[in-house]
């Protein structure tokens, strides 16, 4: 049997070629593992901006009780005040001037949006509130004020009414809407919007 030996130019030949190769793999897998990285990252931050996201719009029902607390306390110590705009308390009696496309942004840029105290995590939460009638600073029956209503008894006997065939007739309760805005401002940057539409006794 004759054994066959490589030949010296041969193996000269081969020598280094697995180094390149090596290093080739070895960049594609740091490539991959960065991209793995940053995906995992991003999944991660946009969680975490989602939950902050959430925690600031629960939060918004603070602005939604407070605003409401402001209109029920003028209807019953000064209802006549709820027709006049009050910038200060962030009220105005009437709707928005872009309404219905309005942008509430410009409410808060020109600092007419009524601040609460930060609370327990820092979130800082402001509203408006808008009458929803058409002309400001009237009566709600003033010509030519036209504002959205609900009565108590639309289509049949209301709430507090007797349904006796005899019995007195009791007068309507007439309710005007309000539209409460709520901005959240919360961590890292999130800003939220809450709307609200409540009814309150007309003046």
């Amino acid at each position: 049997m004759i054994a066959v030996t490589p030949s010296c130019s041969r193996l000269a030949g081969q020598r280094g070629v697995a180094l390149p190769v090596a290093l080739m793999v070895l960049v594609a897998m740091l490539l991959a593992a960065a991209t793995l990285i940053r995906s995992v990252d991003t999944a991660t931050m946009v969680a975490a901006n989602l939950s902050f996201k959430q925690r600031a719009t629960l939060a918004g029902d603070q602005g939604i009780q407070a605003a409401y607390l402001w209109l029920e306390n003028k209807q019953a110590v000064s209802p006549a005040d709820l027709n006049l705009t009050d910038t200060p308390a962030g009220y105005f009696s009437a709707r928005h001037a872009a309404d219905p496309s309005w942008n509430p942004a410009n409410n808060w840029d020109n600092a007419v949006a009524r601040s609460l105290p930060p609370d327990s995590v820092g979130n800082e939460i402001s509203y408006v509130i808008h009458r929803m009638c058409s002309n400001p600073n009237m009566a709600y029956g003033a010509e030519p004020n036209k504002c959205a209503t609900h009565s108590a008894s639309s289509g049949g006997v209301g709430a507090g009414a007797s349904q006796g065939s005899k019995a007195s007739a009791f007068k309507d309760t007439t309710y005007l809407y309000y539209r409460i805005t709520v901005r959240i401002v919360g961590s890292r940057n999130t800003v939220s919007y809450v709307q609200s539409l409540v009814l309150v006794p007309a003046t």
